[in-house]
């Protein structure tokens, strides 16, 4: 992932709810034309770090056994706030309810007491038919791997893996 929007995760109950942080930092390439004066994360990567942390959460809820997980939807969409250089998203994401491969998931993306981002997610859960290996073993390891260097120092993940597993 060339623009990860999650830098830690918080708290992890896999398949429930993720909790993550994401700062922004001035050297971001896309905040040279975003603006030049006045530089703010876009709207559709305040989104994207909504959609890494469902994503995320509903993959560790199956230990992966769902190695792709598309946005099929982006509801009830509300920007409330810019993130500048310096400023910490804290993002959330809840399952509400699920439906076969689909799952449905309030997520949200504070900075202190302000809301900067939420929205109703409708993602689907799939397997490696659509990967170009077609391995559903081979896909797994590589995003238990992928999410396991991303993440897998932090106390939280740890944690809530460990308790998943038992």
């Amino acid at each position: 992932m060339r623009y990860s929007q999650l830098d830690e995760i918080v708290a992890l109950q896999p398949g429930i709810q993720l909790i993550a942080r994401r700062t922004l930092h001035a050297s971001e390439d896309y905040l040279l034309d975003h603006f030049p004066r006045f530089p703010v994360m876009p709207g559709v990567m305040m989104l994207e770090a909504l959609y890494q942390a469902a994503m995320w959460m509903v993959r560790t809820g199956e230990d992966f056994a769902s190695p792709h997980v598309f946005l099929v939807e982006a509801k009830s969409v509300k920007f409330g706030d810019f993130l500048c250089p310096g400023e910490t998203l804290e993002i959330k994401a809840d399952k509400f309810k699920e439906d076969g491969p689909l799952v449905t998931v309030k997520a949200q993306a504070t900075k202190g007491d302000k809301v900067t981002v939420s929205a109703r997610l409708i993602l689907e859960r799939s397997g490696s038919e659509a990967s170009p290996h077609n391995n559903d073993d081979d896909t797994r390891r590589f995003v238990r791997e992928q999410f396991f260097n991303m993440f897998g120092d932090q106390p939280a993940v740890i944690q809530a893996m460990t308790q998943s597993t038992l």
